[in-house]
């Protein structure tokens, strides 16, 4: 249970109140309604990622935004996104987490933020820090409660040449010091996310301990491929391949990850542990139940919603410009979905932060018992 609620600190580092409790309660009432027997829920999704745009300005040697953005781009009007943002609030969601793209971008990004405060929703935004400084003072007044920031090494000409933008580091590492300086009851709290790959992991324990120095959290998701073509994970392995972990490769990752269990006991659970199985041998992890579609949904840039960006085959389940939140999570085709997946039939793994709540649930014995949640062989 310890390690379990580490894991959600790496992941959620919110701290436990009422809305957390009321996060508990609307996730146990939506399992009851969507997964156990698929039908109409009375509560919104507790979870909810907002991909405001797929304008960015970095290049990002491993990430497709800007290829995505031709093919997904801004077509929702203000007054529809602030309507939605309030369909959110009064539906109880619980977290609604912004990225890109880079988010700092997006000209409502705050606008819609107000109005999900306004509910009680808490909010995060996921940033790759270039206009942190600039954007600062929004940031600090807006009462957003996490900061996720992307940061791939220790030092800054790694970084930079990842991102693909000079100058990167420093700029970045301005803008946290500033928000710490400024900051009231440490909000909103630094997290630091580091993407491992081949060329990062021998120096993962020296680049979490630098990242340790400041900002305040520091997590890892290990980089992935393949995902599909409005998702900023879409790029094919072959054309980044000096950054993806080969057959060969496998003794050595196993001994870095061993090696950051060690140093980082905090690392020591089942979604950080299984990385190479991940990439080695993954289909001993299609046992893990998906709960995407039970748990959470996620707007696009252009109004399309959808539950999962990893599977190419599950389209869009609706369009915020045409129909509510709360018509779109209990929408035929998330039931037709819905189905598919809770009788585990989706055939699929993933590996990003975003959906390791299926890693989680997945050692939870009780959920292993029940027949409509077992592991199927």
């Amino acid at each position: 249970m310890r390690k379990g609620q580490d894991f959600l600190k790496k992941v959620f580092p919110f701290d436990i109140d009422i809305t957390a409790v009321r996060f508990g309660f609307a996730s146990f009432i939506n399992v009851l309604y969507t997964r156990l027997f698929n039908i109409a829920s009375p509560k919104a999704p507790p979870l909810l990622t907002w991909i405001t745009t797929f304008d960015c300005n970095a290049y990002c040697k491993f990430c497709a935004t800007h290829k995505v953005k031709h093919s997904c781009q801004e077509s929702v009007p203000y007054e529809k996104l602030i309507k939605t943002a309030h369909e959110i609030g009064k539906a109880g969601t619980f977290v609604v987490g912004f990225s890109g793209g880079e988010v700092l971008m997006c000209h409502y990004l705050f606008d819609v933020i107000k109005v999900l405060h306004s509910y009680g929703v808490k909010t995060y935004i996921v940033t790759n820090g270039l206009l942190l400084r600039e954007k600062a003072d929004e940031i600090l007044q807006s009462k957003v409660e996490l900061v996720v920031v992307s940061i791939d090494s220790s030092t800054a000409e790694e970084h930079d040449n990842f991102r693909g933008f000079p100058g990167l580091y420093e700029i970045l590492r301005d803008g946290i010091q500033y928000i710490k300086s400024k900051r009231e009851n440490s909000v909103p709290l630094i997290k630091a996310t580091t993407i491992l790959n081949k060329k990062n992991i021998p120096k993962i324990n020296v680049i979490l301990d630098d990242l340790k120095a400041f900002t305040d959290t520091q997590s890892l998701q290990p980089i992935v491929t393949g995902y599909h073509e409005n998702s900023p994970h879409s790029k094919a392995e072959e054309g980044i391949t000096s950054f993806m972990f080969q057959p060969e490769d496998r003794p050595q990752l196993q001994h870095y990850i061993n090696e950051l269990i060690k140093n980082h006991p905090d690392f020591n659970s089942y979604y950080f542990r299984q990385i190479p199985t991940y990439y080695f041998d993954r289909e001993r992890l299609l046992e893990i139940q998906c709960w995407s579609p039970f748990f959470r949904m996620m707007i696009m840039p252009n109004g399309d919603v959808v539950h999962c960006l990893a599977n190419p085959k599950y389209p869009p389940i609706g369009n915020i410009k045409d129909s509510t939140i709360m018509e779109i999570w209990n929408s035929r085709e998330m039931f037709r979905q819905r189905e598919e997946i809770r009788l585990h039939k989706n055939n699929c793994i993933c590996w990003t932060q975003d959906a390791s709540f299926n890693q989680l649930i997945h050692n939870i014995p009780l959920f292993n018992r029940i027949p409509v949640f077992k592991k199927h062989k």
